[in-house]
């Protein structure tokens, strides 16, 4: 979403709906009433086009163009536009956006100056000056900023992920995150705590059961595994190298037709033609009976 420019001499050769158009593209399908009057557009125009259903209030002062719903984008841009000029995704939601979280939050966070209030759906604060960023095409603020303020409301381990995830995809650095800690500043200590936990398998984990199986190692003291590392064409879920040993995760209902289970005996099969122990652990036995589990990893070591 670009910052508005000035009116240039392109937008006086447009009409009112090619300039509505022009701005709400702009904002992926968002656009605000404040930007509309700076290009020439009237009140009696916004007014018109909201009753033949061109125009959809979001907020006040905020439309969407030609439909109520919008994709996420535009959702997004919607809320940065009521949050006003100098507006950026801030806390859960740059997180989530930056793909370093998986669900997106009910809420859409907002750092913002001015004094735009938050509404059901945006959480809007008003921090001392901050720093933006763009990312896929929305300002933001930077990664360690989002970081702090997100700290309240995810647990260490969802902290530990986005750490992990951040410097694995090369766009959190650990140093950067260190440089934005501070004592009495909120967050510091839950994200120092996070950092001094580090572990950097928990990004190559594609799916919560392969991470559960990870902290479930280091819960009970064992080596940590290489989640997905291939091995000739296959890709095993947890690797220990030097163990040459191998664990695959299979979901409750996955792995149980006969085409899973013949695919699975051939994956087996070549691996353990190189030299792999291969061990087979249930969902259900992952989260639920985890002693035994890291009992015949621990046996396994010993083999």
């Amino acid at each position: 979403m670009a910052e508005p420019p000035g009116i240039p001499s392109l937008w006086a050769t447009l009409s009112p709906v090619e300039r509505g158009a022009q701005l709400a593209a702009q904002g992926f399908g968002a656009l605000a009433r404040r930007d509309m009057l700076l290009r020439g557009i009237t009140d009696a125009h916004i007014h018109g086009w909201i009753r033949c259903l061109r125009l959809h209030r979001r907020y006040p002062g905020v439309f969407t163009w030609g439909r109520a719903d919008v994709p996420v984008k535009g959702e997004l841009a919607a809320g940065l536009l009521h949050a006003g000029p100098g507006a950026a995704l801030a806390s859960l939601t740059l997180l989530w956006w930056r793909k370093l979280l998986n669900g997106r939050p009910n809420l859409i966070h907002i750092d913002a100056p001015g004094f735009a209030a938050s509404r059901d759906d945006l959480a809007i604060r008003h921090p001392a000056p901050f720093l933006r960023e763009w990312h896929r095409g929305l300002p933001v603020v930077p990664l360690p900023q989002a970081l702090l303020t997100a700290a309240d409301h995810l647990n260490h381990n969802s902290l530990r992920l986005v750490l992990a995830r951040g410097e694995f995809e090369g766009c959190l650095s650990l140093s950067a995150v260190e440089a934005a800690l501070g004592r009495g500043k909120r967050g510091s200590v839950a994200v120092r705590a996070a950092m001094n936990a580090h572990l950097p398998q928990l990004a190559k984990c594609e799916n919560g059961l392969e991470r559960e199986f990870v902290l479930l190692c280091e819960r009970f003291g064992l080596e940590i595994p290489e989640p997905n590392e291939r091995i000739g064409r296959f890709r095993p879920d947890m690797t220990w190298w030097d163990r040459k040993l191998i664990v695959e995760l299979n979901g409750n209902r996955a792995h149980r037709t006969p085409a899973q289970l013949q695919s699975d005996a051939r994956k087996k099969k070549s691996l353990e033609e190189r030299g792999f122990t291969v061990m087979t652990f249930w969902r259900d036995e992952v989260f639920e009976a985890a002693t035994p589990v890291a009992h015949r990893v621990r046996s396994a070591f010993r083999s």
